[in-house]
């Protein structure tokens, strides 16, 4: 689906009440990867009083490796609307908060590496329902979501970009997003990080060396202050 279709499609749906523990995920437990941010405004759903009728749009994008240490890109942020309208560089999936759905999270993989064209392939296996004034996403999937349960062993490390953007337009200005690294600083715009698939580990915005700043986004809605990732193996 074309990412402007999807993004004026909220607006015809209703929100029908929002399930924790999303049916339909695997039963069998490979690895977990467990995605948490927070901005430093708050969560725009846009159902606010004076609200649009459409969301942000906030994305935690992947670029699965069989590497141990990648030499791809990784995920980065579109900064002059282009491309798709969501992420540029190397990405296999990403997962976006859609708030006027349930659940509210759905997880997109692209169809190749010029991430033309994305289709739905599910929800995460559980996640925190947000409200009106939420600052923080939260989501758990495990790997079997993403490539077959046969396959899992075979991937040895994950690219990460916790990414928001006012708007997933494909051409035009008024363009206001955040990422990893400082916004402010040409040199940190392109800052995905790499988590290893083979010992579990919690990777966040202290113990990395690349610090997500506040302020570095103009709108603090967008703004990205603090993040996550757990990767959990059984």
């Amino acid at each position: 689906m074309k990412p402007r279709i999807w993004i004026f499609a909220l607006i015809a749906l209703i929100v029908t009440g929002c399930a924790k523990f999303p049916t339909g995920g695997p039963g069998a437990f490979t690895k977990r990867l467990v995605f948490k941010m927070t901005v430093d405004g708050v969560l725009r759903t846009g159902l606010e009083t004076g609200g649009s009728g459409l969301p942000y749009v906030y994305v935690i994008a992947i670029n699965l490796s069989t590497d141990d240490v990648p030499t791809t890109q990784g995920p980065i942020p579109i900064v002059v609307p282009s491309g798709n309208g969501i992420v540029a560089g190397d990405a296999t999936h990403f997962i976006l908060w859609n708030p006027l759905t349930s659940p509210q999270y759905e997880i997109y993989q692209f169809r190749d590496a010029t991430l033309n064209e994305y289709f739905r392939t599910g929800f995460p296996i559980n996640s925190t329902t947000t409200q009106i004034g939420s600052k923080t996403l939260e989501f758990e999937i495990d790997l079997s979501q993403l490539v077959p349960a046969a396959d899992v062993n075979n991937y040895k490390s994950v690219q990460v970009n916790f990414l928001s953007m006012n708007n997933t337009n494909t051409a035009g200005g008024g363009r206001i997003w955040d990422a990893l690294g400082n916004g402010n600083i040409s040199t940190e715009i392109n800052s995905p990080f790499t988590a290893r698939l083979n010992t579990a580990q919690t990777y966040n915005n202290s113990n990395q060396g690349l610090t997500e700043p506040q302020g570095d986004a103009i709108d603090p809605d967008l703004d990205i202050v603090d993040w996550s990732l757990e990767v959990q193996i059984q």
